[in-house]
């Protein structure tokens, strides 16, 4: 019996597909072993936004939605979709969570509202901030305090001013009596290094809101002139709105991965409600939307024939290939390698672990036990969050040069690349008037195969989107790719890779 074929997964972070541009470092220049692949082995662009990954029509990807898909094989609905669809349809509003909180917290009838205001809709949205003091309001309660936290990452650049004129214009229409209380940018809020401090601060300065400077709109204009909205320190709208311990706390992100700190710094002295599963240390009745393991999958498939998929990421990218890739499992029994976050940063050091990444993956197709990997180079989005061309070059060529690595390692030791990215980001650094633009986009993003013998797939006719991955993949590794998803694999003839 013939060797199984062995197979690696390679995302390139923000890796997405546009025109030649001056804010493009996704390009020929910057990227040439990348784009010599595709001369050689053909490319085939793959949708990775708006509907084809469970979220709404032209809205960008991100990588949460973008690994599921990969992983699953098939378009699984948003959370954020899903969230509002609840809130369209009555059902949010029936919860009995607005009842156990009310019954909680009835001594002075308060709720707090902490959330993302963004319109990009990758960990939070606006729009999700108005629908829960809405219901929050239906809900019992006699006083709604909303605590903005400005966005500037996933939102573009110096957007905060004008979003958040947008979110008190709909709370004044919709929630009349609603509070604004403190404002303050995600550095504190949105931190996934594990410095637990920020998110202390953030909590501190909701304890002792009263103490604040008073915000005003030309001070937050001035700031995003010369700083990035994130770093915007906290201050206090309306009057009477600190927090009190044993007040209700909603938070509302969609995801986990960026907002477990401040939950668990709240939870520590507030009575705390999520959208989603973040915490453990948040009670299952507190949790509108319960997040649910799914079922099928690549790694599922593969883990009931014996076979696991060795996981490579660093630490800020790691849940990615992981919990999300696995249909929200933080394991189905692979190997996990997480290498340590960059200190400093991705602004301060754009190469990040790059080189930590091309070792893993190169011991990982050398050790002769294993049967495939999934690794993720997150460059091109974690830089390229910057808006600064000149960072994100350095970035960039510093993942076609790990690229060039692994390929060359992949050769020798007998294995199948298939390299793609989860969505777009690096491709557009600059918008319309050439400022810096550093939020994900809805471009597509490219899909090559680097065979083990050197020869050239014949690709599948047709349009195609991350969920034709997984079945691509399994293809690969020899199995039936009808049993991953619901999406065809993207090879419509494979030669024999066992």
């Amino acid at each position: 019996m013939s060797a199984r074929a062995k197979v690696g997964l390679v995302i390139l972070d923000g890796a997405g597909l546009a025109a030649p541009s001056p804010g493009n470092v996704v390009d020929r220049a910057c990227m040439p072993v990348l784009f010599d692949l595709f001369d050689r082995y053909g490319m085939v662009p793959l949708r990775a936004s708006g509907d084809a990954v469970g979220l709404f029509d032209g809205q960008a990807g991100n990588s949460e939605v973008g690994h599921l898909t990969l992983g699953m094989g098939r378009t699984v609905v948003s959370s954020l979709v899903a969230i509002d669809r609840a809130y369209r349809s009555g059902a949010w509003g029936k919860s009995p969570v607005w009842r156990g909180l009310r019954d909680e917290t009835a001594q002075n009838g308060r709720i707090h509202i902490l959330g993302l205001v963004s319109d990009a809709g990758v960990h939070g949205h606006w729009r999700t901030i108005v629908q829960a003091a809405e219901l929050a309001g239906r809900g019992g309660f006699f006083t709604v305090v909303v605590h903005p936290v400005l966005d500037g990452v996933d939102a573009m650049r110096g957007s905060a001013p004008a979003l958040l004129d947008t979110l008190r214009q709909a709370l004044a229409a919709r929630v009349p009596g609603a509070l604004i209380g403190v404002v303050i940018g995600r550095a504190w809020f949105a931190d996934r290094t594990g410095n637990r401090a920020l998110a202390r601060h953030l909590v501190d300065a909701l304890l002792s809101a009263d103490a604040l400077p008073r915000f005003d709109r030309r001070l937050l204009d001035d700031f995003c002139r010369d700083n990035g909205e994130r770093d915007f320190p906290a201050h206090r709208v309306d009057a009477d709105i600190q927090l009190t311990p044993s007040e209700a706390v909603l938070v509302t992100s969609h995801r986990a991965d960026r907002a477990v700190q401040t939950v668990e710094a709240l939870a520590a002295c507030c009575r705390v409600a999520t959208l989603t599963s973040i915490s453990p240390q948040v009670p299952a009745a507190r949790v509108f939307f319960p997040t649910r393991s799914l079922s099928g999958g690549l790694a599922q498939a593969l883990r009931a024939r014996g076979i696991a998929l060795t996981r490579i990421a660093e630490n800020c990218k790691f849940p990615h290939v992981t919990y999300f890739f696995n249909g929200f499992r933080q394991s189905l029994g692979e190997r996990q390698i997480s290498i340590p976050d960059t200190p400093g940063g991705p602004e301060t050091y754009p190469r990040m672990r790059v080189d930590e990444t091309v070792d893993a993956c190169r011991r990982v197709m050398t050790n002769g036990r294993e049967t495939g990997f999934v690794v993720n180079i997150p460059n091109l989005d974690q830089v390229g969050h910057s808006g600064d061309v000149g960072l994100c070059r350095q970035a960039a060529e510093a993942v076609d040069h790990a690229l060039s690595q692994i390929v060359a390692q992949a050769r020798q030791a007998g294995w199948t690349l298939a390299i793609t990215a989860d969505h777009g980001n690096a491709e557009r650094l600059l918008d319309d008037q050439g400022r810096g633009f550093g939020s994900h986009t809805a471009n597509p993003v490219p899909f090559t195969i680097v065979t083990a013998d050197g020869g050239r797939v014949e690709w599948a006719p047709g349009a195609s989107g991350l969920d034709n991955v997984a079945p691509t993949m399994a293809a690969l590794l020899g199995l039936d790719p009808g049993e991953i998803g619901d999406a065809p694999p993207l090879i419509c003839r494979q030669r024999s890779l066992t």
